[in-house]
């Protein structure tokens, strides 16, 4: 019984760690981790993804960023479908791709991992979610990004898996961003 509580506690810790008060969870991708032999049953842990918000700050008041995020989601090849101009966040939450975002592979923003030698990302169906927020700062706007995914094999109908992102989209919305601002 202590080896099978052994075992436990670090994958009970590792699920904790993964859970923050600053991320937003999806619940309706939950990875479940099952450990045998820890008693009379066994153990199933459940555990949904987060995805921390990347945040930068730009020199130029909401409303300029706000009006010029639609071109950045345009420019970026990510069609825009979800805006809420209370809360000023724009993107999509639900686009469905395969291989390529624009003329960029899946594998450059995303990590679904590796299949057969080649990266997941670039063979699976893939459903991609990019939405920015923009708030007020004391110097300018505070532009905040995420970027989730999950995917499964083109020819397969099994379980989504989640993907994570490699953290490159969220800095390349803030230099567009940036650059179409200083016109």
């Amino acid at each position: 019984m202590r080896t099978a509580l052994l075992t436990v506690l670090p994958v009970c810790a590792t699920l904790a760690a993964c859970a923050s008060s600053s991320a937003i969870s999806r619940p309706d991708v939950s990875q479940t981790m099952r450990v045998a032999g820890a008693g009379p049953g066994d153990i199933a842990l459940s555990a949904a993804p987060t995805v921390n918000a990347s945040s930068a700050t730009v020199a130029y008041p909401l409303a300029t960023v706000w009006r010029a995020l639609p071109w950045v989601f345009d420019s970026l090849s990510i069609p825009i479908g979800t805006v809420d101009p209370t809360q000023h966040v724009i993107g999509n939450s639900a686009l469905k791709l395969r291989h390529r975002l624009g003329n960029t592979r899946l594998s450059r923003y995303i990590d679904c991992g590796t299949a057969q030698a080649s990266p997941s990302a670039d063979t699976y169906d893939v459903q991609l979610s990019v939405l920015t927020q923009v708030q007020p700062a004391d110097s300018g706007s505070t532009v905040s990004t995420t970027v989730d995914a999950v995917a499964r094999p083109a020819d397969l109908r099994g379980d989504y898996i989640h993907c994570s992102s490699n953290g490159v989209l969220e800095p390349l919305i803030v230099k567009t961003l940036s650059a179409r601002l200083r016109r």
